[in-house]
């Protein structure tokens, strides 16, 4: 059961769409990026979604967020992108609930061989340094010697990756981290079942011509820096819970940022800053009733904003984030990426999947 009337409502026929278009355009494999609450969209609701369509994998974080999405019945292949903290328990765990983990560092896999894994079965892959400077191996000869011990231990291989630090930029960065990879590659003679390079904008703006699998995020759920047939996935929905007219004078919120200028009408909505919505929106942000364009008045507080609304409105559905306002747009109203909007987006929030308009799952 569900009281609060905020909300947020996602379309999967959209999310469809876009990982339809996305595979079409690379004709490549989707791995299909859900950490971070699939960038704040729902974990569960959208990789139950993508086990409908047979993704190839799907890509998280963290074991912890693996090992959620296994505990909620999610079936597809799971990868970890980042650092696991090993233990012979963890091992165990990971080969028993099919889970692939990343090896970030020569360290960390001589660390893997000091335990038992003969009777597991675990798939890895290797996470080549091109550029970023985050986790991941930069020396050849350290691969070279990975994949020697390796065979002599047993230790499957499954795929070997990097990831683009500027592909939304036309700069030459990413040709320069595609030939670091593709040379590296080409030193190994090995034969790996997945290599996977482009994040979203490098689908989009950089032909890879040695991988055969994408591993899309943000261009999922409809976002991109380039002009492209995506579509956002996700509204952002609340309610006037009340009306109340103020005088000219009177002020709005904690700080009193906000002076009346007239007698106005304002309406109350139950969501805030605790939601995930920014405090710099306050006195800054327009909100839809009725299509009408309502400006957010006074500070935002952590359950409630204030709104202006007109003398007159028969309904109190408030479109936070829709077709006019959205969650790009208060990104660049308070100078940050829409990937902070979304990932920001408190749990706490009810979400609504919805797939030909009927209800596919509740989160």
């Amino acid at each position: 059961m569900y009281n609060r009337p905020t909300y947020l409502d996602i379309n999967l026929d959209a999310l469809k769409h876009n990982y339809d278009y996305l595979k079409s355009l690379s004709n490549k494999e989707v791995f299909a990026v859900v950490k971070a609450n699939a960038y704040g969209h729902g974990m569960i609701g959208i990789s139950k979604f993508f086990d409908t369509l047979n993704c190839a994998y799907l890509c998280v974080s963290s074991l912890d967020e693996a090992l959620r999405l296994r505990k909620k019945g999610v079936v597809s292949p799971i990868l970890v992108l980042g650092y696991t903290q090993l233990s012979q328990k963890v091992l165990n765990t990971v080969s028993k609930m099919n889970i692939s983990l990343s090896i970030i560092s020569m360290e960390w896999f001589l660390e893997l061989m000091s335990y038992n894994t003969s009777s597991l079965t675990i798939n890895y892959h290797i996470e080549i340094d091109t550029g970023m400077n985050r986790l991941g191996f930069k020396d050849a000869n350290e691969v070279s010697n990975l994949l020697k011990l390796s065979m002599e231990n047993n230790i499957y291989l499954e795929g070997i990756y990097t990831h683009f630090h500027s592909s939304d930029k036309d700069d030459n960065s990413t040709q320069v981290q595609f030939e670091k990879f593709k040379s590296l590659l080409e030193t190994l003679d090995y034969d790996f079942k997945w290599i996977h390079t482009s994040n979203s904008d490098a689908i989009l703006n950089f032909e890879d011509s040695i991988s055969n699998a994408i591993r899309p995020g943000l261009a999922l759920y409809g976002y991109s820096s380039s002009e492209t047939k995506l579509i956002p996935i996700m509204h952002f929905f609340s309610q006037i819970t009340q009306k109340k007219l103020i005088h000219k004078g009177e002020t709005v919120s904690y700080g009193a940022t906000f002076t009346a200028d007239e007698d106005m009408w304002i309406g109350i909505v139950p969501v805030g800053y605790a939601d995930g919505l920014p405090l710099g929106l306050s006195n800054n942000y327009n909100v839809y009733v009725e299509n009408i364009s309502c400006p957010v008045i006074g500070r935002i507080c952590m359950d409630q904003l204030m709104i202006k609304i007109p003398n007159e409105i028969a309904s109190n559905i408030v479109t936070i984030s829709g077709l006019i306002s959205n969650f790009e747009t208060m990104a660049k109203i308070t100078d940050t990426i829409t990937y902070e909007i979304l990932t920001c987006l408190n749990i706490r929030i009810h979400r609504i999947f919805r797939l030909n308009k009927e209800i596919f799952i509740e989160e």
